[in-house]
């Protein structure tokens, strides 16, 4: 049988068992153990487990309490991480093809601590030392596995600060652990409460619109709103993993240029601004978070990008460039399992090699008997519900091509590069990117001008708003409205948005 197929798993939250740990041991082990099941009875066909983030969890503990050390957690779980545990039964059955990619949560997280979960045949998990790992699919494509918090504002790692690589999204999560060690009842834990296991520990989405009034403020304007929805007071000491403590108060002054290190990395000016904007707002309710997913997957020349992170499933991309799915998470909480409408499920990931695609399933608890089964999530989007995306989406095919292009020069007379053409496109390969429109009234045009062995190629193209219709010119194209239905040779399909165009050497 052959091994084409790559589960990956995310955001599980295993930690210690504390009450204030969204993984409780007594709920979520069986629906754990059941995936891990499904690995281990699938190994045949299974190439690689990829553990994409947030498998552990350092962050859920109240502030007087230390974090928990890696082997604090191994010891509290050892029917799922010890040498006899699903885990390392899971490590045997794949013979070592098992990966270990860092998220937030579990950003400290090194290849000493993977070694502690011992395995009688002598497989280690392999730490993989870069935040996007990339595996090799049919027809040289390629899959991007990332968690998806180097993305987003809050919970990026910041290098920058004397608590580096810890971003302000950690004390949003200890502050409320403090609220919930005061407020929960004896014998109750987090996952008894609805609305939980949230990625910051806090629902910020009623921020966003705040954010967007004055963005320069948006650390004081987050920890503000955490301090007063917990009531945890600004100079509460907060005890990290390291020995230190600091406070909420504290926190305003360590991150305050939190906003100015995004706008500046993105280039600064309205690139910078409108991209920050997106990171924190993709923290805030996970809108943009596919933006992103869409701008790594394209400057890596990735065709497919799998995340984590949000703790909400997606399964596609709507007018979209790649393909994508987000994971979903492993850590609901009991009431949102069992709810009558719009449940939360416990979902995994499984990626079929030869057609580059992505599939996902959820555990599904029956009177005890905890069954593996297929789940239909949404597609997610790179604009937001109440926007409309007037890019353009630019393929140049060299598959059939005899000559090398080098790029010589690109423009964009209205909108901007959110990833600008490839430098080079070789015989055999195609070339991708995006043009986005600004926030107003113009749409998105531009150009890019390549050399080949025969003279230049001068690709145009336009999305405009309006009555104004699609354009491209500058060698054999087809035309799109949606990435999948693709016009006639050389048909433009003149009006509709976003606008995909593949120009065919």
């Amino acid at each position: 049988m052959t091994k084409n197929k790559v589960v990956v798993l995310s955001d599980v939250h295993i930690a210690t068992n504390e009450p204030v740990n969204w993984y409780q041991k007594s709920l979520h082990e069986p629906y754990l153990s059941a995936i891990l099941d499904y690995v281990i009875a699938n190994a045949a066909s299974i190439q690689e487990l990829v553990l994409l983030g947030d498998i552990f969890d350092f962050w859920t503990c109240p502030p007087s309490q230390k974090p928990p050390a890696f082997a604090d957690i191994v010891a509290a779980n050892p029917n799922i991480l010890s040498h006899q545990g699903k885990l390392s039964q899971a490590l045997t059955a794949l013979e070592g093809k098992v990966t270990y990619v860092n998220g937030n949560h579990d950003m400290n997280i090194t290849q000493d601590d993977l070694n502690l979960i011992q395995n009688s045949s002598g497989y280690k998990i392999q730490y993989c030392d870069r935040p996007i790992y990339y595996v090799s699919a049919a027809e040289n494509k390629k899959v991007a596995f990332t968690h998806g918090h180097t993305f987003t504002m809050f919970n990026a790692p910041d290098f920058s600060t004397p608590l580096s690589p810890l971003p302000v999204g950690h004390f949003v999560t200890r502050a409320f652990a403090y609220m919930l060690q005061k407020t929960l009842q004896p014998g109750e834990t987090v996952a008894d409460l609805p609305n939980q296991g949230s990625p910051n520990g806090l629902d910020i989405s009623t921020l966003a619109t705040t954010i967007l009034k004055n963005p320069s403020s948006v650390v004081a304007l987050l920890l503000d709103y955490t301090i007063a929805a917990t009531q945890i007071p600004e100079n509460e000491p907060i005890l990290l993993a390291n020995g230190q403590t600091t406070t909420m108060g504290a926190a305003k002054t360590i991150y305050g240029s939190l906003w100015s290190q995004w706008v500046n990395t993105w280039g600064g000016g309205e690139d910078g601004l409108l991209a920050a904007v997106k990171a924190a707002i993709a923290d805030a309710n996970g809108l943009y978070i596919a933006w992103f997913a869409q701008q790594s997957a394209l400057t890596s020349n990735s065709n497919l990008s799998v995340l984590g992170h949000t703790h909400i499933a997606k399964l596609g991309l709507t007018n979209g460039l790649v393909q994508y799915v987000n994971n979903g998470f492993e850590c609901a909480a009991s009431p949102d399992i069992h709810a009558s409408s719009n449940p939360k499920t416990i979902s995994f990931t499984v990626i079929d090699t030869d057609e580059c695609a992505a599939s996902l399933y959820q555990v599904v608890n029956t009177n005890g008997v905890y069954n593996i089964s297929s789940y239909s999530a949404p597609p997610d989007s790179v604009i937001g519900p109440q926007s409309m995306d007037y890019s353009c989406y630019i393929i140049v095919d060299n598959t059939n091509g005899k000559s090398t292009l080098n790029l010589t020069d690109f423009t964009a007379s209205n909108g901007h590069y959110v990833v600008a053409p490839p430098k080079q496109i070789l015989p055999g390969q195609q070339g991708r990117f995006w043009v986005q429109d600004y926030p107003g009234a113009k749409g998105s045009a531009g150009t890019a001008d390549y050399s080949t062995d025969s003279g230049t190629l001068s690709l145009n193209f336009a999305c405009p708003l309006g009555i104004w219709p699609n354009s491209c010119s500058g060698a054999n194209f087809y035309t799109s409205l949606d990435g999948v239905n693709w016009s006639s040779l050389n048909q433009v399909q003149r009006y509709g948005h976003p606008f995909f165009v593949k120009f065919v050497l």
